[in-house]
């Protein structure tokens, strides 16, 4: 497979999990106001799997793009 390709999909993926966090911050409701409506289980609930979100799409991304960047062996373009 390509190197760019690979390399794109890592950015890709590690933009996915910023945009992630971005819309996190912006729709979930602040700690004070989930506080204050009794919802703070949820809160937390809701950034713990945000977190594990952002977690796995870098790694995943890194795993990309370090692939799109690796060297290619002579073996392996024969």
């Amino acid at each position: 497979m390509n190197r760019n390709v690979w390399l794109v999909t890592g950015l890709v993926v590690i933009a996915l999990g910023v945009a992630n966090v971005v819309m996190g911050t912006r729709m979930v409701p602040t700690m004070a106001v989930a506080t204050e409506r009794g919802t703070i289980a949820g809160w937390w609930l809701i950034w713990v799997v945000i977190a594990l979100v952002v977690i796995c799409a870098v790694s995943l991304g890194g795993f990309l793009v370090e692939a799109g960047l690796a060297k290619v062996s002579k073996t392996r373009t024969r």
